[in-house]
This record gives C-alpha cells, sequence and structure tokens, in this order.
C-alpha cells in the first residue's frame, strides 16, 4: 500500500496514538513530513536519517542485509518485486510499524509472518497480489495490528487464528476466493472497516454482530442469501455494500428495518 493512502485511512480511523508507543516512533502524519529514500546507497549515507525506505519494483529476490543499519526505519516498502523470504536481520527493526510486501508472488508467506510477527511495533501490513491461496495460523499472532490488507489473492477461507487480531481495525478482503467466514471473526471487536468485495460469500456468521465498533462493510460481489438478524447489532455501521447479490433483492425491507441508520447499496 502506498503511503498517501494509508496517511489517508489511518488518520480518519485515529490509529496512531503518541501515548501507547515508544518516543522514538513517528506518526503518520510525521512520517510523511519525512524524506523517502529509494535506494539503498543513499540510504547507507545517513543511516540514521532513514525513516522511510521505498524498494519498489526494482527487481530485488533478497531484502538487504545493510537494512539492520537503519535503526529508525518506520516505513518499508517492497511492492513489486520477486522477494521470497525475509531475512533474520529484519528483526532488528524494532521501530517499524509498516511494510508493504505487496506483488511479491513468490512470498512465503508462513516465513514471513514468522518474522514480521517479532516485529514489537507494526501496526500495518501490506500482502496484496501475492497469490496467496492459504492463510496460515501465524496470522493470528500479532497483538498491535490495526490494518491488514489481503486483497487480490486467491485466499479460499480464513483461518480461527485471525479472530486473535483484537487491535485490528481494518481488513481488506476483496478480490479473494472466500466462501464463509469463521465464527471466530466476532472476536475482533476493534474492526472499523471490513472489505469482502468479490468474493463468494454466501451467508455471515451471526458472530458478524459482535463487530460493535463495524462502521464501513462491504459485501458487493458476492454470493449472500440472507443476513442474519444479529447484523442488527451493529449500531455504528454506516456504509453497508450489498451490491452484486441478485438473491437479496427479496430482502431489501428486512434489511433496511434491521440497519435503518445505515447507509445501504443494494
Amino acid at each position: 500500500m502506498r503511503l498517501r493512502k494509508l496517511h489517508i485511512c489511518l488518520l480518519l480511523l485515529m490509529l496512531v496514538s503518541n501515548t501507547i508507543y515508544s518516543q522514538k516512533l513517528l506518526t503518520l502524519k510525521e512520517l510523511s513530513l519525512q524524506k523517502t529514500f529509494t535506494s539503498i546507497e543513499d540510504a547507507l549515507l545517513a543511516p540514521d536519517d532513514v525513516f522511510i525506505l521505498s524498494l519498489n519494483y526494482r527487481g530485488i529476490e533478497t531484502v538487504p542485509p545493510e537494512i539492520i543499519k537503519f535503526k529508525n526505519l518506520q516505513y518499508l516498502s517492497l511492492d513489486g518485486n520477486a522477494i521470497r523470504s525475509l531475512p533474520d536481520e529484519l528483526e532488528g527493526l524494532k521501530n517499524l510499524q509498516y511494510i508493504d510486501l505487496g506483488n511479491n508472488p513468490r512470498l512465503m508467506i508462513k516465513q514471513v509472518l514468522k518474522k514480521l510477527a517479532t516485529l514489537p511495533n507494526l501496526i500495518s501490513i501490506g500482502l496484496s497480489d501475492n497469490k496467496i491461496s492459504k492463510l496460515p495460523e501465524e496470522i493470528g499472532k500479532f497483538k498491535s495490528l490495526q490494518l491488514l490488507g489481503l486483497e487480490n489473492n486467491y485466499i479460499i477461507e480464513l483461518p480461527s487464528e485471525i479472530g486473535n487480531l483484537r487491535t485490528l481495525r481494518v481488513l481488506y478482503l476483496a478480490n479473494n476466493h472466500i466462501s464463509a467466514l469463521p465464527p471466530e471473526i466476532g472476536y475482533m471487536r476493534s474492526l472499523q472497516v471490513l472489505d469482502l468485495e468479490n468474493n463468494r460469500i454466501a451467508d455471515l456468521p451471526n458472530e458478524i454482530g459482535n463487530l460493535y465498533n463495524l462502521t464501513d462493510l462491504n459485501l458487493s460481489g458476492n454470493r449472500i442469501n440472507s443476513l442474519p438478524y444479529h447484523i442488527i447489532k451493529l449500531k455504528k455501521l454506516q456504509k453497508l455494500d450489498l451490491r452484486k447479490n441478485t438473491k437479496l433483492k427479496v430482502e431489501r425491507e428486512r434489511i433496511k428495518k434491521l440497519l435503518p441508520e445505515t447507509k445501504i447499496k443494494f
């Protein structure tokens, strides 16, 4: 994900709080004012000044081990490369908050998640366009994660461990092959944005009603037959997208009554 996209989304949702992180960490707004280094060579000339490193579309197969020298690195973008795994040196980046690993279709997702789970301040992970078909249980090891981007993959199902992401506020799962949500999704009560556009979901679990903080739910382009009555508990839901769910036509009035304050697209 690009810095601009993260900036808009995370600022609007107030995902960054100075009170919960070390004083060394910058807010996303402060990060946007920092210089973006686009080569390892330039970054090595001033390693203490490297807060943002963007190595997009460089044909990189291995993350350079010199990355360990950037102790202040907080935003790392490696989009559009040929990376398979992450080096041990990455574990030394204790201040890293944001990482984008999108468009690396050779990525060994289990190894990558294990490495990323060692980073104590990581709050955003971008893994779009990586041909991921199975999400391993390691996804549940992130205790402070707030944004997870898994759009444009081949994911068939979500593991029950997804429910361990108790701090997650934004989850992008558009354009996958998901046919059902696990009931454990109901534990993700910090979730505010859930994007499931263009999947294969026919029914939602009753536990969807436990997502009390949800404000934006995108279910367009699925196979939804009916919404569970428990959706009535989503009192903060502002936007619900149900377009391209042809079987829901007879449900429209019922859904409107369940969610009278929600802007619904049919």
